[in-house]
């Protein structure tokens, strides 16, 4: 058994969030894009997406990119004591805490949508594209120092007393190059 938090493949995670992000954002959008728009004309609602999505894609795109880059920089080989999650279940333990939060969400970007006619869910999809973005910068990274990058995962929620709220907090990014052999960029 790990004494450590499972570790996740960092593409893995980031097209993970990014694919979860982008479809809830979609749908909270979906009233506005399907009419519903509080009497706001199709110029306002047309620049109100525009900024409402761009800016978490810039962001995911400008300051997002470096802290993954300083990330990179600084990965180190898997410490021992750690557990790598496999491929297969990736997608599940990295979603799966998010649940709960997401339908929260969704709901708020619904209700917002229907009252006021803002396409709100459209900061989501900007930071899920943005993300997607990232996993496939991050892969290509892979394929150029032929390793695959893992992270910690951390569960939905973390105690503050949690013996490891400081590697949930720090991110560390560590490599496994044994993991899969090196792919032709």
């Amino acid at each position: 058994m790990s004494t450590r938090p499972d570790l996740v493949g960092v593409v893995a995670s980031a097209r993970a969030l990014g694919t979860l992000s982008l479809f809830a954002g979609a749908t909270g959008a979906l009233p506005v894009l399907l009419g519903r728009t509080q009497g706001m004309s199709g110029a306002a609602i047309a620049v109100s997406a525009v900024l409402i999505f761009g800016f978490p894609f810039a962001w995911c795109a400008g300051p997002r990119r470096a802290w993954y880059r300083e990330r990179l920089d600084a990965a180190t080989p898997i410490p021992p004591g750690y557990a790598v999650v496999s491929q297969s279940d990736e997608f599940r333990r990295v979603t799966h805490p998010l649940t709960k939060g997401l339908v929260a969400v969704l709901v708020v970007e619904l209700l917002v949508a229907f009252t006021t006619g803002v396409p709100i869910g459209l900061a989501l999809c900007g930071f899920g594209a943005g993300l997607l973005s990232q996993a496939h910068w991050l892969a290509r990274q892979e394929r150029t120092h032929t390793v695959r990058v893992v992270c910690p995962v951390a569960p939905g929620r973390v105690a503050a007393d949690d013996p490891h709220l400081s590697v949930y907090r720090a991110v560390p990014f560590f490599t496994d190059a044994g993991t899969r052999p090196p792919t032709q960029a």
